[in-house]
């Protein structure tokens, strides 16, 4: 058995790996761009156990070290499905700390009044087109320039909504705001990392790390430097159900339309 041990590892290491393809379950560990060299992997995996496990004097010598090539196995186990825990993304945030500006247009204290009379309703309608629709492909583009770039200031008054789960860690959102986000991959889970839209609470009173859709305009605020971002004015909201939606958003390059829900934007940098 001893002798073996290296051909029954690289047997597991096979077995995980083509269960994770099969059950589409690598996007919660890698983003797509990485996925190809794991699946490719699979191919010498199946010879070295081949080799491994079928020749009857392996140069190898089994030393009780080698327990730790295990490590991965359990570790993987202990993961169950690999998606990151909500509450982690206090420990993986952009500084998000906001203040309103002391001027508002007429127009926002307008959106304001007609927030207050559909703050009962709580729902999102859906002939409604807003102008910035957030979806996965376009969420980490969209969610850096339209929350700091600095020539976002001038969608100002444009509506947007936006789907993710709320964050309202004391550390980085002050009192009287909130942010709705997911986590954004560059490479691998490790790498993971909140990323979000801020909003105006106006004492919605939404679950910590709960999912929601949000519909709203946006409106200049500034950070604690008095630098201009842009944050959310909430008008409609609603829960959605968490299982049905991707945690993980990558940089566009990694969907397929090859970043065409950013750039029919016409960004302005």
């Amino acid at each position: 058995m001893k002798k073996k041990f290296l051909g029954i590892i690289c047997l597991i290491y096979t077995i995980i790996i083509c269960y994770l393809i099969v059950t589409n379950s690598l996007k919660n560990f890698l983003a797509p761009q990485m996925q190809i060299y794991i699946k490719v992997s699979v191919i010498p995996l199946v010879i070295m156990t081949l080799v491994l496990l079928l020749d009857e004097n392996p140069h190898y010598k089994f030393k009780w070290t080698d327990i730790v090539l295990l490590l991965p196995v359990i570790m993987l186990i202990l993961s169950n499905d690999g998606r990151l825990t909500e509450s982690l993304s206090k420990n993986r945030m952009t500084n998000y700390k906001v203040k309103t500006e002391k001027q508002v247009t007429k127009q926002t204290e307008k959106k304001k009044e007609t927030k207050e009379e559909q703050e009962n309703t709580n729902t999102v309608s859906d002939d409604e087109n807003p102008y910035f629709k957030i979806n996965d492909e376009n969420y980490q583009n969209l969610a850096n320039y339209l929350t700091f770039a600095p020539k976002s200031d001038k969608f100002a008054g444009k509506t947007i909504r936006v789907r993710g789960f709320i964050n309202r860690s004391e550390q980085y959102i002050p009192n009287g705001y909130f942010s709705i986000g997911k986590y954004a991959i560059t490479c691998c889970a490790a790498d993971a990392s909140y990323i979000g839209f801020i909003v105006k609470d106006n004492n919605l009173k939404l679950k910590e790390n709960s999912w929601y859709e949000i519909e709203g305009t946006l409106e200049k605020a500034k950070d604690v430097s008095g630098y201009d971002i842009m944050a959310i004015n909430p008008l409609n909201l609603k829960q959605i159900d968490e299982s049905k939606e991707e945690q993980y958003v990558y940089p566009c390059y990694n969907y397929d339309d090859k970043c065409k829900e950013v750039t029919k934007y016409g960004l302005d940098y």
